[in-house]
């Protein structure tokens, strides 16, 4: 597989494939290759935006910001202690600790 570059973005595409190689070991590399090859040759030189993937809370972790919504601390604090969004925060204050949807 391609190797990375420090001075340019990742390749997503070779790094992606060199985890599946390292975490399922009867992965062959010669298919990641070729995987590889295919993947650019279709969708190269193009660029894409990766989100990071949206944060899920557990119940218990809604219940909780809930809570914490409901007391004096600052809006501000909440955010850091439970590392979510403002729009989060507003989301669970709106619509409770449980969730339906």
């Amino acid at each position: 597989m391609a190797e990375q570059n420090p001075d340019t973005d990742p390749d997503v595409v070779a790094y992606t494939l060199q985890m599946v190689v390292s975490m399922a070991p009867q992965f062959s590399a010669a298919l990641a290759r070729q995987i590889e090859e295919q993947v650019k040759s279709k969708y190269g030189g193009r660029r894409y935006f990766l989100p990071k993937g949206a944060k899920r809370l557990t119940p218990q972790e809604r219940l909780q910001v809930y809570q914490d919504g409901l007391t004096t601390m600052p809006d501000e604090d909440i955010l850091k202690k439970h590392q979510i969004s403002k729009t989060t925060l507003w989301r669970v204050m709106k619509t409770g600790p449980s969730r339906l949807t």
